[in-house]
């Protein structure tokens, strides 16, 4: 291995993707950058052919089953340690190369000592407030949006953000901190953060890195103004309050208080009535998902 940072790419039905992702970072080669990683579920193959033909060294994995966003991070962070690469930058196969905005991360991950994880300040638009700088809380449906961002400092400490393009150290893999890859699918970033935190590992924001428009909305109508909420398929909702329930049984109050979790049940159904299609079938998922938490369900639900 030649660099210190391994490049982790999550891959689901997602072919041309992540394809046009290694064009770009091939294109534009980050002097740090050690081993590209590549994790699939269910996966074509296409993805491995077509770096083979053009002469890229991508580690392939192509899993025998579909490991939702949860198993597939909770790989690439496996892989990434054993490839030896001190760092781990996580993308998604809708992220966007940028070789200066990992030159940022790297240099805030640096500036002190035990730093887990480095995000990018994430653009929401055209949802407004437009700017994300992380979560200061473990509360899952509270976000520090804000619409202008702060001048002057380039990072501040955090609680938990999206996994999307996060800079994640490997060494707390060492010390058994590790991604919940039974959650399946959402909330497995705040899994993670809470387990770093408990652990004594910073999260650094880092206001100069930007993450452009990776988050799909839909506009509705409501009260005769026009909103912007999250087009998210109808079984997103039965992970939605299972997952926020694994993680409190895991990790306790200390990680998600009960608060929260009621919190985010009543946000969560008054929504689903106010804002989303087929309203019966997500109000039916998210109540059977919170009875799965309860008694300890976790991995890859009935749905999808």
């Amino acid at each position: 291995m030649t660099g210190s940072v391994a490049i982790a790419i999550s891959a689901f039905r997602s072919d041309a993707q992540v394809i046009a992702l290694l064009e770009a970072l091939h294109a534009e080669p980050h002097p740090e950058a050690g081993p590209v990683i590549v994790v699939d579920s269910l996966g074509s193959g296409e993805i491995a052919t077509t770096a083979s033909a053009r002469g890229w060294v991508v580690h392939y994995e192509n899993a025998d089953t579909n490991l939702g966003s949860a198993g597939n991070l909770a790989r690439r962070m496996e892989l990434a340690a054993q490839a030896g690469a001190e760092w781990c930058l996580c993308m998604n196969h809708d992220a966007n190369w940028d070789a200066d905005r990992l030159t940022a991360m790297l240099s805030l991950a640096r500036s002190r000592a035990r730093v887990g994880a480095v995000y990018p300040v994430l653009d929401h638009s055209p949802r407004e407030p437009r700017w994300e700088e992380g979560r200061r809380r473990f509360t899952p449906y509270v976000s520090t949006r804000v619409s202008t961002l702060p001048a002057g400092d380039t990072g501040a400490e955090v609680l938990w953000s999206s996994s999307n393009s996060a800079l994640y150290a490997t060494r707390p893999l060492a010390e058994g901190i590790a991604v919940m890859g039974d959650l399946w699918m959402g909330y497995e970033d705040l899994g993670y953060g809470i387990a770093l935190h408990r652990g004594g590992w910073a999260q650094l924001v880092c206001r100069a890195a930007i993450l452009g428009r990776v988050f799909d909305y839909g506009s509705r109508r409501i009260l005769g103004r026009e909103v912007q909420v999250p087009e998210k398929p109808v079984w997103y909702a039965y992970y939605n309050l299972r997952n926020l329930i694994l993680i409190r049984r895991r990790y306790g109050a200390r990680g998600i208080p009960l608060s929260s979790i009621f919190g985010k049940l009543l946000h969560s159904s008054f929504r689903i009535m106010l804002f989303e299609k087929n309203k019966a079938t997500r109000l039916h998922m998210l109540y059977l998902g919170a009875i799965a938490g309860l008694i300890g369900r976790s991995g890859k639900g009935p749905w999808p």
